[in-house]
């Protein structure tokens, strides 16, 4: 075992590893054991995945990364599936009536024949995702400027591996030397180094190949290479294989990249400078967003986006629901939270405020008579509030209506958007018109009708959300839980919620008074349902 090891390691000059035509023995992996995933039970919803596949006789496997299959299983990555490309339709069918929901890329990012599916497994309150491959594009991430048209005979030659279909170890070695080479970028390399992080990515792709190695047959690899892969020669392949050996300079490594693609020039997408240049651009395009502290670019669903909006007084959890559902979805897709009850202040509110403080900065030293305290607090429905206050008001419903169509315009090209709170006619003590309450038993002036039909139109403007959900909790359990505002704010906005008729208004309506872990699987199920 030692000595076989040694010599898959020495230094590439002094030994080659021809696969093809040769009688090579292959080692065990480096621990010497038949499996390297940690093994464990496939969620639940990848199992009725794989056992309707199997009742509906679609044609797949699983082609790369086997070695930690078991891993995938469990939901712990992508399942990279390939898929018969006669039976793209009732695969598609398939996972669509399970609930997954295709995922589209930018544009410039989408790759033909390359989709992605997430499905929602409720036990695990994990997502699922399925890289579904209609043809195999392979190369570097930017670009995947090269097809390799061998699918049909790899499903073929697919294998079971407990609950799923697995490519064969022959086919999967050829591709992943193959893919692994065309990978292989100078100025990554260059910056892995720097980051110290070279070694381990080396010595990752040199285990998984010890892995693959290790259960081909040696026959049937050289029959795969003959028939299936003429495209790349003996010589060029053993290169590839071993500029992949650890002890490979990165000088072997872009030798054997550049004969490889030379090779594979009838299978490109695209010419070799037009790839170059699409990668530099992607390198660009990472610079920037690193630079920036930009995240990276999310997925948004097939479906369209979704305006989503909690209510929910005050120890109603709602707050934390938002940052539940903000964290959860944005791992995957494109979204944006917003707060309606804090809209961004514009440049017209802020000088209001501005004007506001040295009003009462004024009443406080006695140059203008104040006479709109009550109990030592101001009292903003006062019948002799004045305008400043009211044209406070204004530039709120202003700053939310504006806020209401970026958040819509966001929602109509894709994006997820989570509000935390937003006005609706049926509440009258949280984010609506104001004016008009503290014009109480008069009637109002000309400049306060046009104040108030202008704040009317601002608040008309901002329509039901997509998706309602309105977090209940009895007064009482408000409350209790709420203790750092007072019970006189707190129970009256509680009872309001509790007591609205939603019939009509298509609101999903949560019972906010049990655990809080239940509240949240809730209201996951409740979104991944209608998104």
């Amino acid at each position: 075992m030692d000595e076989a090891r040694s010599r898959v390691r020495l230094p590439l000059k002094r030994a080659r590893l021809p696969l093809r035509d040769t009688k090579t023995t292959f080692i065990r992996p480096v621990d010497g054991s038949t499996d390297r995933t940690d093994k464990g039970e496939p969620l639940a919803l990848i199992s009725k995945l794989l056992v309707a596949f199997s009742e509906e006789k679609i044609s797949y496997c699983h082609w790369k990364s086997n070695w930690k299959i078991d891993n995938w299983l469990a939901g712990d990555g992508d399942l990279d599936l390939l898929v018969r490309r006669e039976d793209v339709s009732r695969f598609v069918a398939l996972v669509s009536r399970l609930g997954f929901k295709q995922a589209l890329l930018p544009a410039k990012q989408e790759l033909p024949g390359i989709v992605n599916y997430y499905g929602y497994d409720v036990r695990s309150q994990r997502f699922v995702h399925i890289h579904a491959h209609y043809q195999l594009v392979l190369g570097h991430d930017a670009t995947k400027n090269y097809r390799l048209p061998v699918e049909a005979p790899l499903l073929d030659a697919a294998i079971a591996h407990g609950p799923i279909m697995i490519a064969s170890p022959e086919f999967e070695l050829a591709l992943f030397v193959i893919r692994m080479t065309l990978k292989f970028s100078p100025i990554e390399a260059t910056a892995r180094g720097l980051m110290s992080k070279l070694e381990r990515h080396n010595r990752v792709i040199a285990d998984e190949i010890e892995y693959l190695r290790a259960r081909i047959d040696i026959i049937k690899f050289q029959q795969v290479m003959r028939e299936h892969f003429p495209m790349v020669s003996k010589r060029v392949f053993d290169d590839c294989l071993n500029a992949l050996n650890t002890d490979a300079t990165m000088s072997d490594r872009l030798s054997a990249a550049i004969s490889l693609k030379d090779e594979l020039i009838p299978q490109s997408r695209k010419s070799r400078l037009s790839d170059a240049l699409l990668r530099a651009n992607g390198w660009t395009a990472a610079i920037v967003r690193r630079v920036s502290r930009n995240r990276p670019v999310r997925k948004r669903l097939e479906g369209g986006g979704c305006l989503i909006a909690l209510v929910g007084g005050d120890g109603s959890g709602k707050t934390t629901a938002v940052d539940d559902l903000s964290k959860w979805l944005g791992k995957k897709f494109e979204t944006r939270r917003v707060h309606f009850g804090k809209p961004p202040k514009s440049f017209s509110t802020l000088a209001v405020i501005g004007a506001i403080q040295v009003r009462r900065w004024l009443e406080k030293k006695g140059y203008v008579s104040a006479g709109r305290e009550a109990n030592g607090k101001f009292d903003p429905f006062h019948p002799k509030t004045d305008y400043l206050q009211r044209l406070r008001w204004l530039c709120t419903a202003r700053d939310r209506y504006r806020l209401y169509k970026k958040v819509r315009r966001f929602s109509s090209n894709g994006g997820l958007a989570i509000c935390d709170r937003i006005p609706i006619d049926k509440l009258q003590l949280m984010d609506g018109p104001r004016i008009a309450k503290s014009i109480s038993g008069r009637r109002p002036t000309s400049k306060e009708k046009f104040l108030i039909k202008r704040e009317h139109f601002y608040y008309g403007q901002i329509m039901q959300p997509d998706l309602l959900i309105v977090l209940r909790v009895d007064a009482a359990t408000a409350t209790a839980r709420k203790t750092t505002e007072p019970a006189e704010h707190v129970r009256p906005r509680a009872e309001e919620l509790w007591q609205t008729n939603w019939f009509g208004m298509g609101a999903r309506v949560v019972d906010a008074g049990r655990p809080l872990p239940d509240v949240l699987m809730d209201i996951r199920n409740i979104v991944w349902n209608k998104i």
